[in-house]
Parts: structure tokens; sequence; C-alpha cells
């Protein structure tokens, strides 16, 4: 009797499959996706880095029948949470992130160059204010890899070798009370 070394279906085979225009999984993310169409590429962009990091989890949801699901939710994920590295890779690109991350709104419009000179100011305000709050050494550090440093849940998990979930507790709580302390000084 013969044993199989070889997978089924390689990680190539189903980035392949997953990139070809028409398919299905094209559909899935221009229905997701929609109407940030033209976010599409960097999207299959950061699935296809996520997919390779992760290929035996991949290539398990494939063999097993439960690739379709396993996809959706990696494309909505990418998509609509505030930690995927789509979102700070692309999304966050154009805009301050402390902004929308600690939600310092303006009366101004974006192009505004009132509203420009006021979000630096705002984001000078958190830099100050961060050196102020009764917070540890490491929750201070977990919030400036993740903000100032523009790391991932994962890529700070990796390099500390700590879990991701305690990171994204700990800059939590470091943006709550952020958030706390420039509201009380408004």
């Amino acid at each position: 009797m013969e044993v199989l070394t070889e997978k089924l279906v390689s990680i190539q085979d189903i980035l392949i499959e997953i990139t070809t225009e028409g398919s299905i999984w094209d559909e899935i993310i221009n229905n997701i996706i929609s109407p940030n169409s033209h976010l599409k590429p960097e999207l299959i962009s950061e699935i296809s880095i996520g997919y390779l990091e992760n290929s035996d989890k991949v290539e398990l949801a494939w063999e097993k029948g439960y690739f379709k699901y396993y996809f959706i939710k990696t494309v909505t994920n990418q998509v609509n949470s505030k930690t995927s590295s789509f979102h700070k890779n692309v999304r966050m690109r154009d805009y301050s992130q402390f902004d929308t991350v600690l939600d310092l709104e303006s009366d101004e419009g974006e192009d505004d160059i009132d509203a420009k000179l006021l979000k630096e100011v705002q984001i000078s305000q958190i830099k100050v204010t961060l050196k102020t709050l009764p917070i540890s050494w490491f929750e201070q550090q977990m919030f400036i890899e993740y903000y100032y440093n523009d790391r991932t849940y994962r890529n700070i998990e990796e390099e500390y070798t700590i879990d991701h979930v305690l990171v994204w507790k700990t800059v939590k709580k470091v943006k709550n009370l952020l958030k706390e302390v420039l509201n009380e000084n408004k």
C-alpha cells in the first residue's frame, strides 16, 4: 500500500484559486468590500500574506471542506476589524490613526488646513498625556508598539512572546485612559 506524502492541495493552489477573477472567491470579495472596490488588490494582498503565514490551517480548511466559511470569515474580519492588517496597512494609511482610534473629531472637513493643524495638536496632546498616565512600563510599551511603531497584535505577540489578547486588552486599557484624560482636559 502506497503512503501519500504530498498534500492534496497546496497553499499556492488555494491562492491561485481565490485570486482568479470571476471565481466564487472573487465574487465573495466583491460583495464584502463593496463600495470600496478600489482597495481590492490591497485586501487580496493582506489575505494572501495571512494565508501564507498560516498555510497549514488554510490547507486543512480546504481539505476538510469548510474553506468557504473560513474564507468568508477571513475577508469579513480583514474588512471590518480595526485590528486587522488590512485596516492598519491600508485603511489607516491616509489619516491619523490616533484620531480614528481615540475618536477625536474635528468640526472642519478632512481637506481643510485647519483640520490638519488640529489633528497635529491632538496627536501632540496624546503624546504628552501618555507620559503622565498612571500606567506601567509594559502598558506604555504595548501602546507605543501598536500605535507609534505601527505593529499588529500578532507581531507584538511574536516579538515579546506574550499572548496577542493580552496586548489587545492592554492597548485598549491605555486608549480608554487616554480618552478619559483628554476628555477631562477639554
